[in-house]
């Protein structure tokens, strides 16, 4: 395989775009892409700008002239070249199956859609501050003042003043995430808030009527609401210490049903259930939670009620809808909404 051809930093942009044009375009080998002026002026470059592009890409066998004829597609994908670059922001990984799944699905997307992806993960969590800055991302700021994304994904919501930023910089931000945030403009919106009474409803299906649901934060209870009860806390560790917190209620206190859309929680909470009470006792509740199509999560329980999500499908509504704004399409909807499904 050929390698890329070394260009000065303009006409590699303005190979970007020939390539960009190429894929957005549906274009294959044969097909004749149009004159060299129409380019200059789409694309903004001048002339000899677009013939270093042109020249880079007909020796990496992408392009090739035909005299007196035009420029033509030789193959559309020689060299593996990549035509956009787009940003994903990420919440750190570690402890999160989930997010690092979601994460190489957005990735392997992108990828598949001749898009260069540059990751950054964010280094604050969301107690310090649940709609983070552009700055909680190491070198995403800078990446975005210097053009060097066209967009951006996030699993994070931003704060208002970025994305206002972000907005008069032309830069289009798809947000992943639930519903219980000041939800972004463009978004895939995770219906959490359904679930949960959805999930209240399977409960008291299963006779439970002391419900309770688990949030990772005190923030995170204020935009669900306080209906079911709440109990906070985050992570494994945190799902252990509510169990020791129920096991030391009084039996009759105790809840019947528990929520929660975090399967990490969840895991650690039946962990600290199961190894922390007397062989005496026997404190098992329903739980309903989520389980991931992709990850295959198994909870040593007969009392679950799992609804089931799945990352691959939500992250390609997210690459989809991005991918559909930069190429100047008008998307009837520019928030997309997915519901969790009840497993069967």
């Amino acid at each position: 395989m050929r390698s890329p051809v070394e260009l000065p930093r303009r006409a590699e942009s303005a190979r970007n775009a020939l390539i960009t044009y190429i894929h957005d375009h549906g274009l294959t080998t044969g097909d004749r892409l149009p004159p060299y002026a129409r380019l200059r002026a789409e694309f903004g470059f001048g002339s000899q700008t677009i013939a270093a592009a042109v020249e880079s890409l007909c020796k990496l066998g992408v392009l090739e002239v035909r005299d007196k004829v035009g420029l033509f597609v030789a193959d559309p994908h020689g060299g593996n070249l990549t035509g956009r670059t787009v940003a994903v922001a990420v919440r750190p990984l570690a402890g999160s199956a989930y997010a690092a799944t979601l994460a190489g699905f957005i990735q392997k997307l992108l990828n598949e859609r001749s898009c260069r992806c540059l990751t950054f993960y964010r280094n604050s969590t969301p107690a310090d501050s649940p709609h983070p800055a552009l700055s909680e991302f190491p070198g995403l700021e800078q990446a975005v003042f210097e053009r060097r994304c066209d967009g951006i994904i996030s699993l994070c919501p931003f704060a208002k003043n970025d994305q206002r930023r972000l907005s008069k910089l032309g830069v289009p931000c798809c947000f992943i995430g639930d519903d219980d945030h000041d939800t972004m403009p463009l978004a895939v919106v995770i219906e959490v808030k359904r679930f949960i009474a959805d999930a209240v409803a399977a409960l008291r299906r299963a006779g439970c009527r002391n419900i309770i649901q688990l949030c990772t934060s005190a923030e995170q209870l204020a935009l669900r609401g306080s209906h079911p009860p709440a109990m906070v806390g985050n992570s494994y560790d945190g799902g252990k210490r509510i169990a020791a917190r129920l096991l030391a209620l009084p039996e009759a206190e105790r809840p019947d049903g528990i929520i929660s859309d975090d399967d990490t929680i969840v895991s650690g909470l039946l962990s600290g259930i199961v190894t922390g009470q007397l062989p005496q006792v026997s404190y098992l509740p329903n739980i309903a939670t989520i389980v991931h199509a992709e990850l295959g999560e198994c909870y040593p329980s007969d009392r679950m009620i799992l609804f089931r999500q799945n990352i691959e499908t939500y992250a390609a509504l997210a690459v989809g809808l991005l991918l559909g704004v930069l190429r100047g399409d008008r998307p009837e909807e520019t928030q997309l909404f997915y519901r969790f499904d009840p497993v069967r």
